[in-house]
């Protein structure tokens, strides 16, 4: 194990301490304003935010990732970058501001003008930290990574429960996400001794802005195939049906946002020093695509199986419509957490456009499916993730191990551990639904099934991994303690 793993390692154990923390808090108040709105909130959130959240994508021209995987960087090439991204983030603000208009005549809808107007101040925020964050990750400082985000989402979360029990309806999650940003702000200027200086020098911003574009572009292709399931509904559905797709498929994305995007949060800089070592860089690959799948695919398989349980218990009878919707966009995420370390490997050794080329093909094709499949309704949608979906991911993995030079055998032999201790889970668990058949009805009441099921979950997959990889518990270990 390099010494770069190793750090790395620790910078993910600092960072994942902090996001657990702030998750349980996050998760808790995300069911409690779930019972609180209406569906029809979510709808009017999903449509605001497609033209800011791409705005929000582009403000960053890719410049973070620039800055991590340059190898050497001057104070006065920082500076330049620093002073780019503000003009930027300053003229998508004015773009989207007017472009609120627009966005109401396509869904027919007048009250996301002042969603997005208000959105629109984000960019300049998210501008002003481009620079220094990026500084802390390139640095593999994570705790102070995780110091921040927590306690962004701690202060975001108090006021917007305040905003809910006042009546906030849809400026709930709107002046949560201001409110977010405006706080890691703040604490990523007081974590951080960097100031910009008063330079600005295009030429010096220029190998930035080239590799930054390259990666925006695949990211703006990315974000075409992210918004245009709910554009398309958007269009063809009713608020209320946009909000059961939208929220359904948030909830099944917690895993992915909230342990595979922090995965990729600490391996993108650890990937960009180990560039040049061919052999160690594979070795990280295979390892972090091995403790990605076992995190993550047995929370997925947890969620099909328990996903009626769940929405009963987190949430009220306005939202059982999702639950057959829920229950199989998380099988559909064991696919996005699979391939979602390919793009960050082929900028890492300098092949942002790979992931550009995947990207718009997955926009193109997804958007058609998507566009298909909202003319016969909600559940319908499911169509897209689990043909054409799975065939994309499939052929980018492939893609990407022919070209660092991994066989295929290789790669599912790391994966082979836990999907056979989630598929125990999955006997375990049915084995205990099925005995539960006989019993009297009403002996065991919603909240201890659910436990118990959770219970017996767990203790199949961590027995599964302690008589049959036990190494991993060493290696970890180990890792900790160095």
């Amino acid at each position: 194990m390099s010494s770069i793993e190793k750090i790395a390692f620790k910078g993910a154990s600092w960072l994942a301490l902090f996001k657990f923390t702030s998750q349980l808090f996050s998760w808790g108040i995300t069911v409690l304003i779930a019972r609180i709105l209406v569906p029809d909130d979510y709808g009017l959130m999903a449509m605001a935010t497609m033209i800011t959240g791409y705005a929000a994508l582009f403000s960053e021209l890719g410049l973070g990732d620039a800055i991590i995987q340059k190898p050497k960087i001057k104070q006065s090439e920082l500076s330049s970058v620093f002073w780019f991204a503000m003009n930027i983030a300053l003229l998508l603000t004015i773009m989207c501001f007017f472009s609120s208009y627009l966005m109401a005549y396509i869904f027919d809808e007048p009250r996301i003008i002042p969603l997005i107007k208000t959105i629109s101040i984000i960019f300049i925020i998210n501008g002003l930290q481009i620079v220094p964050f990026s500084l802390l990750k390139k640095n593999l400082d994570f705790k102070k990574v995780g110091l921040i985000e927590m306690a962004g989402v701690f202060i975001s979360c108090c006021c917007m429960i305040t905003i809910a029990y006042l009546g906030g309806g849809v400026w709930t999650l709107v002046g949560g996400n201001v409110i977010l940003s405006l706080a890691k702000l703040l604490f990523v200027y007081f974590y951080v001794e960097w100031l910009p200086q008063l330079h600005f020098n295009f030429k010096e911003a220029k190998s930035y802005i080239t590799f930054g574009i390259t990666v925006t572009i695949g990211y703006s292709f990315f974000y075409l195939f992210d918004i245009s399931d709910k554009f398309f509904a958007g269009r063809a559905w009713t608020p209320l049906v946009l909000g059961y797709y939208a929220f359904a498929l948030q909830l099944s994305q917690i895993p992915t946002e909230k342990i595979v995007v922090l995965i990729n949060q600490v391996s993108f800089p650890a990937f960009s020093e180990l560039q040049h070592d061919q052999q160690k860089f594979n070795n990280f690959y295979l390892n972090v695509t091995k403790i990605m799948a076992t995190l993550v695919i047995p929370l997925f398989v947890g969620g099909y199986l328990l996903g009626e349980d769940i929405i009963k218990f987190l949430l009220n009878e306005k939202w059982f419509p999702i639950i057959f919707l829920f229950r199989y966009l998380c099988l559909a995420q064991i696919f996005t957490a699979l391939s979602a370390a390919n793009t960050m490997v082929h900028n890492a050794q300098g092949r942002p456009y790979w992931g550009l080329w995947y990207n718009a093909a997955r926009a193109i094709i997804m958007a058609t499916s998507f566009y298909w499949a909202v003319q016969y309704g909600l559940n319908a949608m499911l169509i897209p993730w689990f043909t054409t979906y799975v065939i994309l991911c499939a052929v980018w993995i492939i893609i990407t191990l022919h070209k660092i030079g991994i066989d295929l055998f290789t790669y599912l032999k790391k994966l082979s551990t836990p999907l056979v201790a989630t598929l125990c889970v999955a006997i375990g668990v049915k084995s205990y639904n099925y005995v539960t058949i006989f019993l009297p009805e009403q002996s065991i009441n919603a909240v201890c099934n659910l436990t118990l099921e959770i219970v017996i979950g767990a203790l199949c997959y961590v027995s599964y991994l302690w008589f049959f990889d036990r190494k991993l518990f060493y290696s970890l270990a180990k890792l900790r303690e160095s």
